[in-house]
């Protein structure tokens, strides 16, 4: 039933236009800064136990809701839990990505600024343009909007699916905040990431290079809840054969700046924007094809 409803999200989301303008999370906003206000004084806020408090009770009234639409009639449920799954996945990455390829041929530098806003992590800053951070970003970018939610989703169902973009918008809300409610956040949102960013990466292995990719992804080290994104960057550009510019050689260097000014670079990068698209497009139908297994094995037994 999962597969059903993921495969009409997706089909609903490419095929009926874009529903960013439904996916409000203002009422979330409200409801958190109305919690905090009220219980920021309190000794357990400032951690997990706020956080966890902050997240439950939204969640637990959608569990609720989603139980008694069930009872009601079966149909009912099923289309509550699909409405939850198209509102928890992000801003349409195929769109948002499309208008920014379709500047960079334009030269519209302001439209270009403007869109990397929404797909560059942190701030544009000086590198803002630096095109392995943009691919790289796209790259975390489906992870976010779709991967993750996906995952949760079929683990949890619409609790799960919600779950994870009230997180990720409590994530983006307390990037730059140092305290122990933000440090909880980044912990949650670091735990929910390390199941669904593995299997991303094992994906764009097989939707691509799958020696290079596997390499990439051994050459990652550290704290395994902390290395997620970096998981996910190194095995997609091993997957793609992308070689980051800090690893390219000095001649093609001076090649590439010497073709600066003809707008070359820019065409290599419109290119790999759209390598990496397919490669998200064909790691999506490998999760497709092992969710569509499990369902029919889930079937048999």
């Amino acid at each position: 039933m999962n597969l059903i409803m993921v495969l009409i999200a997706l089909g609903v989301e490419m095929r009926l236009g874009d529903f960013d303008r439904y996916r409000n999370l203002a009422w979330f906003e409200h409801y958190a800064n109305w919690l905090e206000s009220r219980l920021s004084g309190a000794g357990f806020w400032n951690g997990a136990a706020g956080v966890l408090l902050t997240l439950s009770i939204p969640l637990l009234l959608l569990g609720v809701l989603v139980y008694l639409a069930g009872e009601v009639h079966f149909l009912l449920g099923f289309v509550l839990s699909l409405l939850v799954l198209i509102y928890s996945f992000g801003p349409a990455l195929n769109s948002l990505v499309s208008r920014y390829t379709d500047a960079l041929s334009s030269n519209d530098d302001s439209a270009c600024r403007e869109i990397l806003d929404q797909i560059l992590y942190g701030d544009a800053g000086a590198d803002g343009t630096d095109p392995d951070r943009v691919i790289s970003s796209i790259m975390l970018r489906a992870h976010e909007y779709l991967f993750a939610v996906v995952f949760w989703f079929v683990l949890l169902g619409a609790v799960g699916a919600l779950m994870y973009c009230l997180v990720l918008n409590l994530a983006h809300r307390y990037e730059k905040t140092d305290s122990g409610y933000a440090g909880a956040i980044r912990d949650l949102h670091n735990i929910l990431m390390w199941p669904s960013a593995r299997l991303q990466a094992l994906g764009f292995a097989l939707g691509g290079s799958l020696v290079s990719a596997l390499e990439s992804w051994r050459t990652v080290s550290g704290n395994t809840l902390d290395i997620s994104r970096e998981v996910i960057a190194v095995s997609g550009f091993g997957a793609l054969h992308f070689a980051p510019a800090g690893e390219e050689d000095t001649e093609a260097e001076e090649e590439a700046d010497t073709k600066q000014d003809t707008g070359a670079d820019k065409e290599v990068l419109i290119a790999r924007i759209g390598e990496t698209l397919a490669l998200i497009n064909r790691t999506l139908i490998v999760w497709l094809i092992v969710l569509g297994l499990m369902t029919i094995a889930g079937w048999i037994s």
